[in-house]
């Protein structure tokens, strides 16, 4: 309600085309969509057709040791995606999570297995504290509105207060090791993991770890993001920009 009301004296700018309305308008949204980053979520090894239909944004070998059903990414952390996902996690911008949510249902597929549950993986309190809310479940409600699933904000609980954005990868997998705790009483054994950005992929892959301890038979991963830059293989050369505006200067640290 306040952002509605504050959205008449400060519209909100389209992050792509700086159109004044929304946070992304929806030529923008397209752009990112027509992108169909085909790539492991993990290894970034390039997954074909055939293989995306079945796992989505997870490769033949890394299904074997990862804990996910399926994955899937709306793309690379570059360009447009990038400004989006930066400005609503660092930048408490949460007008942002409803067309974050928006992609997501694009790219999900549209026969979800029944009984599925949303599941957001959890904010550490301190960064709760200085946005005022906690981002990922903002995004997660959204998606539970749109695509009318049930939520569970309260599967898994954060045990730390650290934050991994400077951690190296063996540094972020020790801290997720103990970085949660589940529900002892769930009742769904089919779960969507829900996450903004993936990096090393430590903190995603112990929340599933824990969600299959406790009698979960499958556990998907929706991610909004990629960050290439940064984990188990160099980052595909990714430089183009909407054909529909000049190109964006982004480079502030997020």
């Amino acid at each position: 309600m306040i952002d509605r009301i504050l959205s008449w004296f400060a519209p909100h700018i389209c992050k792509g085309c700086k159109v004044v309305g929304n946070t992304l308008c929806n030529r923008c949204k397209n752009y990112i969509l027509d992108q169909k980053w085909h790539r492991c979520v993990h290894c970034q090894t390039f997954v074909n057709d055939h293989d995306y239909a079945l796992r989505g944004n997870l490769c033949r070998e890394c299904s074997r040791k990862l804990p996910f059903s399926k994955v899937f990414v709306v793309g690379e952390r570059v360009d447009v995606l990038k400004r989006l996902v930066g400005d609503h996690k660092y930048f408490s911008e949460r007008a942002s999570a409803q067309p974050i949510a928006e992609l997501l249902v694009a790219t999900l597929p549209n026969d979800l297995p029944p009984g599925m549950v949303i599941v957001p993986l959890p904010t550490i309190p301190k960064h709760i504290r200085e946005r005022g809310f906690d981002h990922t479940k903002l995004i997660a409600r959204k998606l539970s509105r749109i695509r009318k699933i049930p939520i569970n904000t309260s599967a898994l609980r954060r045990t730390d207060n650290v934050s991994q954005h400077s951690a190296t990868f063996q540094k972020r997998r020790q801290q997720a090791e103990k970085a949660f705790l589940i529900n002892p009483n769930l009742k769904s054994t089919s779960f969507l993991l829900i996450d903004d950005i993936y990096t090393t992929g430590a903190t995603t892959i112990a929340a599933a770890k824990l969600l299959l301890q406790s009698g979960a038979k499958k556990v998907w991963l929706g991610i909004v993001a990629r960050q290439t830059s940064f984990g188990n293989a160099p980052a595909p050369n990714s430089t183009s920009t909407p054909p529909h505006k000049p190109a964006l200067n982004i480079d502030r640290v997020l």
